[in-house]
């Protein structure tokens, strides 16, 4: 009986933390779930790009805004870029140097939204959970083989799915990672969101 009541504690906590603990599968059908219904999303991002070459990390601060079909990143600190997807095509805005870089994107890069990132890698990837607090938990993928990318992570809410933070480092070490706050899921965007009048005289490169 000695033995019984020392070890019946460790048993229930033991069976509490297999019955709390999520596994990949569930959260990347959670991921899904929240992705699949959007009409829009918007948030505000926060977007750090660390050059391991130059030691130096340079961040972005400004709004991410999503529909089907469309994507805009307009960061207005510390200084205005506005990169603008739709339709295959890209426009990046650098205030600094007045110009737009335009080009067409990858296919499978067309939106650039965390959702798709995560669905392009995650069956082409070893997926661990690498932490779980609360309803927020990490994991890091490993694409099995890749030209461009070596890992990423991301911080998912397991309840809503919705994408709290997501990196990717590159084959040169190269690591991007995006955070987002004040999340507005279907909550419908301005048509002025996608509209920008670019000075006149700006300079238009074709890539």
């Amino acid at each position: 009986m000695k033995k019984l009541l020392i070890l019946l504690p460790l048993l229930l906590a033991l069976c509490a933390t297999a019955t709390a603990a999520t596994t990949t599968a569930q959260l990347y059908t959670r991921l899904q779930s929240a992705y699949n219904g959007l009409s829009s999303f918007q948030a505000n991002v926060k977007q750090s790009n660390y050059y391991p070459q130059l030691k130096r990390t340079i961040s972005y601060d400004g709004m991410l805004y999503f529909t089907p079909g469309r994507m805009l990143m307009h960061f207005t600190s510390p200084s205005v870029q506005r990169l603008q997807i739709e339709g295959g095509k890209v426009d990046l805005y650098d205030s600094q140097s007045n110009t737009v870089f335009r080009s067409t994107i990858r296919t499978e890069f067309s939106m650039l939204n965390p959702l798709e990132i995560l669905q392009l890698y995650w069956n082409k990837s070893t997926v661990t959970i690498t932490k779980e607090e609360g309803r927020l938990v990490s994991v890091t993928l490993k694409p099995k083989q890749d030209e461009l990318v070596t890992s990423l992570a991301a911080t998912i809410n397991s309840s809503s799915g919705i994408v709290q933070t997501l990196s990717y480092t590159d084959k040169t070490g190269n690591t991007v990672t995006y955070s987002f706050s004040n999340i507005k899921p279907n909550a419908g965007i301005a048509a002025t969101v996608w509209v920008y009048t670019y000075p006149q005289d700006v300079q238009i490169v074709e890539q």
